[in-house]
């Protein structure tokens, strides 16, 4: 288990903390500080970083939403690192003095900082071992939605779904004095999207989701210079993606497709505009609302400068193009994922590559400064010929492009659970670096930035998001994860990681069947 010996030192810890909370909260326009005042007190916990976690659109819109609710107030938590102990930005509170805790899980890598908040704050790390003085302990977000049985133990409940249709039903419950612990989570198992180990494993837990999307705005909830987008006024444009790529959890868990109209959307721009100049659309892919160019075009109306996620190939309209120049952006990020046309079918990237090269013309024609491209290496399928593909492709982009800014971001592929890829292998980790190092020499004489993220990190990630609960004592003992650890740490629990790597078998249950999309 995470060490507790080191608790004698966190006076002087605490301090140094409250202080640096001071200084935080101090730089925001818009964090809720006040008695609770008869309300139902709520921690929000992002387990990571504050500049992380405060550049989280879901993690506004949850703390957002607990503080319009007129029976509700929310605190913000954030992962301090070892040995720190767990209290709330806004006042100090520490984390177990609140009855209702609420995780916030974006990526798989932070699973390794849930021991650590909780046992930080002098919480039972798993949930078995919780007793009626201890808060009811909720997980969500993406993760949650996709499989969250590797760390399922460490939680009373997880939302399986959108939190502005599941938060009504958990307060209730949680706000109702006249139950006891065990009550209440045999309430919540009834209650629709929640899954609560030992009380819903008769059958799987349907997600539920927000059918109407302008029933609640999505926007920046807090204004702080310290986070990752600081300087932005994010606005959230969509949810889910029509495009049916096979790699993508998108089009799974988020689905269906719904965009906000463009009334709501250019209001939440008014009100962001009186904070930031810039204002930064967010959605898996912008370029698909059926009036982007509007929006732009309204925005840049106001005066505000606007900077978007990825832009699609196609259709890209050289109008959208010219309204997102004028409105300040100056560069464009593209998805391609793969530089052969075969291989961008199989993953379902319907686009040639002369399609492609239009889109990039047109980006040069309207005078961006930069270009980045995103791929992937290790698609199921790929060959030595795709890379070599993928370089040519790169360079055909150069040339067309004509500017010196051109980057290119390669991530190694992980099968993403309720993909159509969610039971095929993971390249073997020598033959990925091996075609990597080779795209990176060959395009770095060139001239094109090229970014690679790391693919032994991604073979953590892809063991995490298809696991199962025996993982959760390995996240449990393993604290600050590096890869010798975890390598140890499985081999000690008697687990292959090529279990979780390779082709998993059609008749394997997979363990994310727990849940219904």
């Amino acid at each position: 288990m995470v060490n507790r010996s080191s608790r004698k030192s966190r006076p002087s810890s605490s301090a140094a903390l409250k202080e640096r909370y001071r200084k935080l909260v101090a730089r925001e326009t818009g964090a809720v500080i006040k008695d609770p005042g008869g309300r139902l007190p709520v921690a929000v916990v992002y387990a990571n970083n504050y500049r992380i976690g405060m550049s989280n659109l879901g993690f506004h819109q949850l703390y957002r939403l607990i503080n319009d609710y007129p029976g509700t107030l929310a605190e913000r938590f954030f992962y301090e690192g070892a040995h720190q102990p767990g209290i709330s930005l806004e006042t100090f509170t520490p984390l177990g003095e609140f009855p209702l805790v609420l995780f916030s899980i974006s990526w798989e890598l932070d699973y390794f900082n849930i021991p650590v908040i909780l046992d930080g704050s002098g919480i039972p790390v798993y949930a078995k071992d919780r007793s009626e003085e201890h808060p009811i302990i909720i997980a969500g977000g993406a993760c949650i939605m996709a499989n969250p049985v590797p760390i399922a133990p460490f939680f009373d409940c997880l939302a399986i779904g959108e939190a502005e249709v599941l938060l009504p039903g958990i307060r209730s419950i949680v706000s109702d004095s006249g139950l006891n612990r065990r009550e209440k989570l045999k309430a919540l198992a009834g209650a629709s999207g929640i899954l609560v180990p030992g009380y819903s494993d008769d059958m799987p837990v349907k997600r539920v989701y927000l059918e109407d999307l302008d029933r609640e705005s999505c926007q920046t909830a807090i204004i702080t210079p310290d986070a990752e987008f600081g300087h932005m006024y994010m606005v959230e444009v969509q949810r889910g993606c029509g495009r049916g790529c096979n790699f993508c959890m998108v089009n799974c868990v988020f689905s269906p497709l719904r965009f906000r109209s463009l009334e709501n959307l250019l209001n939440s721009a008014r009100e962001g505009y009186k904070h930031c100049n810039q204002i930064a659309l967010v959605g898996p892919l912008i370029s698909a609302h059926p009036q982007v160019a509007e929006l732009v075009a309204g925005i840049r109306e106001m005066g505000a400068q606007v900077s978007t996620s990825s832009l699609a190939v196609k259709p890209l309209p050289e109008e959208l193009l010219v309204e997102l120049t004028g409105a300040g952006a100056r560069s464009v990020t593209m998805a391609l994922e793969a530089g052969s046309h075969e291989l961008r079918r199989r993953a379902g990237k319907h686009f040639s590559d002369a399609e492609i090269l239009d889109s990039i013309a047109k980006v040069a024609r309207v005078g961006f400064d930069a270009l980045k491209l995103y791929f992937m290496a290790g698609l199921p399928g790929e060959t030595e010929d795709d890379i070599e593909a993928m370089k040519k492709l790169v360079l055909e982009c150069q040339r067309v492009y004509g500017r010196k800014s051109l980057s290119i971001n390669v991530a190694p592929f992980v099968p993403k659970p309720f993909t159509k890829f969610e039971r095929e292998a993971v390249l073997p980790l020598d033959v990925l670096e091996e075609r990597l190092a080779y795209l990176k020499r060959e395009l770095s004489v060139r001239k094109v930035k090229v970014k690679i993220e790391s693919p032994a990190w991604s073979r953590m990630q892809a063991a995490l998001s298809r696991g199962d609960e025996r993982l959760a004592p390995v996240i449990a003992e393993l604290g600050k994860p590096t890869l010798t650890r975890w390598k140890r740490a499985l081999e000690a629990a008697g687990i292959d990681d090529e279990e979780f790597l390779g082709a998993i078998p059609e008749s394997r249950v997979l363990p994310w069947r727990v849940i219904s999309l």
